[in-house]
């Protein structure tokens, strides 16, 4: 059976459903709807500790939030990408370079030439996936990619990031749902439509947040959450 979209564009051009696709009306409603109401907006972050594009969306998105009434909502992942992708090693090596340049934009320097192995990063990518959202899970993951990312010499250190885990939540990291939370960031991922991370769901429109933060103030501002 065809879908609306199919008989759209045999309808009526592709012209016409590209153009659908910009309605930003239900977006609007929707956050007049949430300020109404006394809630924040939302910027969903799915992000990945082993890799340094993350390390500079996250640091970036922060500092642009923080005067706006935006909750920043994270999203840690390990699996994401396209199944059986051969170029993912040449992938890894290359986001390394493109963090090093958005690094050195941001005012940063990335502290690691090597990538990290994604199941290196398992542990620390479960403690915050079943964290709860807010300031503290925010301040514990800044400090957890700058540890991997950010530092002169930065390295993985368990023992260190338990140190920034107790900092914060004032008890040693005891993950029991971690892998279960983790795979459901990842499924949510997925549902979201964003193949890859850093990727930031935003009222319905979703980013590549490490090149597109501009984009993302921008869409908030005209969904009426301006920086104060």
């Amino acid at each position: 059976m065809s879908t609306t979209r199919d008989l759209l564009q045999r309808r009526v051009g592709p012209g016409v459903v590209v153009a659908l696709s910009r309605i930003s009306w239900p977006a609007r409603l929707g956050a007049g709807l949430r300020r109404a109401t006394g809630r924040r907006g939302r910027v969903e972050l799915f992000f990945a500790f082993d890799d340094p594009c993350s390390a500079i969306a996250l640091t970036e998105l922060s500092g642009r939030l923080a005067s706006r009434r935006v909750a920043l909502v994270l999203r840690p992942v390990l699996e994401r990408g396209i199944p059986g992708d051969p170029a993912v090693p040449q992938k890894r090596r290359y986001a390394i370079e493109d963090a090093s340049r958005l690094a050195r934009r941001a005012g940063l320097e990335l502290g690691r030439s090597d990538p990290l192995p994604p199941q290196d990063a398992r542990f620390v990518a479960e403690w915050a996936a079943s964290a709860p959202q807010g300031p503290s899970l925010e301040r514990f993951c800044l400090a957890a990619t700058g540890s991997l990312w950010l530092e002169r010499g930065a390295a993985i250190d368990r023992d260190r990031l338990a140190t920034l885990w107790r900092e914060q939540f004032g008890q040693d990291p005891a993950p029991a749902d971690g892998p279960a939370a983790l795979a459901r960031n990842e499924r949510l991922m997925k549902r979201r439509g964003p193949y890859d991370v850093p990727a930031a769901w935003v009222h319905g429109r979703w980013y590549f947040a490490h090149d597109r933060p501009a984009q993302i103030c921008e869409w908030l501002d005209q969904l009426g959450w301006r920086a104060s």
